[in-house]
């Protein structure tokens, strides 16, 4: 007859009062989160003592109850020891390139204009290519074209889009 694992009696005690106890925490705490945090914290600290708990004869469900109400308590304790402070404003967020987000978008939207009003095939090259960041290869394959095609595709692309920067350009400066 082969023994069962250390762990199987807890987890049995787990599967047992975790609705139980879940209920509990969120009647005290009043959110699901820092519910479910005190129950995981109880479960965490019952299972290092599981031990010396069986040994105690006494009931573990009521072990686990006391324990549940003290970490909802606890957890109250240390959040209502945090400071908060109260922010004014908010500072302009930044794109990952170092400029204001309102300009980035502008950029954005250009640029979307501009690849749009690409033909479709040029239009997929670039956005595998130069938005997702993948290599002439990986684009070859996955468009099922020759890698030559490809770089072909960027060539003709770079040029139309410099066309039309630069017709943006003299329309803008006229």
């Amino acid at each position: 007859m082969s023994e069962a694992a250390p762990g199987a009696d807890f987890e049995s005690f787990v599967l047992e009062t975790i609705e139980a106890f879940s209920r509990l925490a969120r009647a005290q705490a009043g959110d699901l989160h820092s519910a479910q945090d005190a129950v995981q914290d109880v479960y965490l600290n019952m299972y290092r003592r599981w031990d010396q708990l069986i040994a105690g004869h006494g009931s573990l469900t009521s072990y686990g109850r006391i324990a549940v109400k003290r970490a909802v308590i606890d957890q109250f304790r240390r959040n209502k020891r945090m400071v908060t402070v109260p922010v004014h404003g908010l500072p302009e967020m930044e794109s990952g390139i170092g400029i204001p987000e309102a300009a980035y978008e502008m950029i954005k939207e250009g640029i979307d204009e501009l690849v749009s009003s690409l033909p479709e095939r040029q239009r997929e090259v670039i956005t595998l290519c130069v938005l997702q960041d993948l290599s002439p290869a990986v684009v070859a394959q996955r468009l099922q074209i020759k890698e030559e095609s490809v770089k072909r595709y960027i060539k003709a692309a770079a040029n139309n889009l410099k066309k039309s920067i630069n017709e943006h350009s003299e329309e803008a400066t006229a």
